[in-house]
């Protein structure tokens, strides 16, 4: 096998809908995902807001909230993982985005709507619990403007 000796790491970028506080977010996450407790801090820089991290299978977790001027504005809240000590993979170009997979199964497991942005960085795929159908759906979404 040519590539055997490569190691490759893993990122997810997902978007959370959610009408209470970063740390009721938080608690949801750490039940229903079954994660580790979150550690709250504030940000080394402006504008200090609280972000919570933990560390869960190799993985080290941020959530924290969306300023009202980004660009997804009907989500509260941004979860980032990034595989620990992969700073080889990102030097090499060697990061798997599992952020769509990742999207879907908060969504499912959480019961909250979640978007992965696309690529283009201008679309992004939602997935959420449609009422009227009863079923977990998903659908593209465009950058407001």
């Amino acid at each position: 096998m040519q590539n055997a000796d490569k190691v490759y790491g893993a990122y997810t970028k997902v978007f959370i809908q959610y009408e209470g506080s970063l740390q009721d977010l938080g608690s949801k996450l750490e039940k229903e995902l079954n994660i580790p407790r979150l550690r709250y801090e504030n940000m080394d820089d402006e504008p200090y807001d609280l972000v919570g991290y933990s560390e869960v299978l190799g993985f080290e977790v941020e959530l924290r909230s969306i300023q009202e001027s980004e660009k997804w504005s009907d989500y509260q809240y941004f979860l980032g993982t990034t595989t620990t000590d992969s700073f080889q993979e990102v030097f090499n170009d060697r990061m798997f985005d599992i952020s769509l997979w990742m999207a879907r199964y908060i969504s499912l497991i959480c019961g909250v709507t979640t978007m992965a942005e696309n690529l283009d960085k201008q679309t992004g795929q939602a997935f959420y619990f449609n009422k009227t159908t009863s079923k977990r759906e998903s659908s593209i979404i465009e950058v407001r403007k």
